[in-house]
């Protein structure tokens, strides 16, 4: 007999969940520079390169969640400075939720993105 593998649909391998309530951390957060966007998350957990994340992301007063099917794209090791904090960065996919966030966050920022201060990033 022949081995039918049923495929089973993907789902990421971790979930997080963050709360970014203020602009100060939104701004420290948000990975602009990304295509579809992207946050930082300050995490001790182990991730890789690549790894798929389901991020459950709140926004400020946004009254939505934002369930995010994500793929870890940065990684601050071990603490390194007072400015970057160990976590990875999680780069948004291109659905419709993922672009409303993208939507919600850089609003949220108007006037603040193009600041040269820090982020946990760069």
């Amino acid at each position: 007999k022949r081995h039918i593998d049923m495929a089973q649909p993907q789902v990421p391998g971790k979930m997080v969940q963050v709360n970014l309530a203020d602009r100060t951390s939104i701004y420290n957060s948000y990975m602009s520079f990304l295509n579809n966007g992207g946050v930082f998350i300050a995490s001790d957990d182990t991730f890789a390169m690549g790894d798929e994340v389901l991020l459950v992301l709140e926004v400020g007063e946004a009254a939505d969640r934002f369930p995010l099917k994500t793929t870890v794209c940065w990684i601050n090791p071990v603490r390194g400075s007072t400015t970057r904090p160990r976590g990875v960065g999680l780069a948004f996919d291109n659905g419709d939720t993922a672009k409303q966030a993208r939507h919600y966050i850089e609003n949220s920022l108007a006037g603040l993105l193009d600041l040269p201060r820090p982020t946990y990033t760069i």
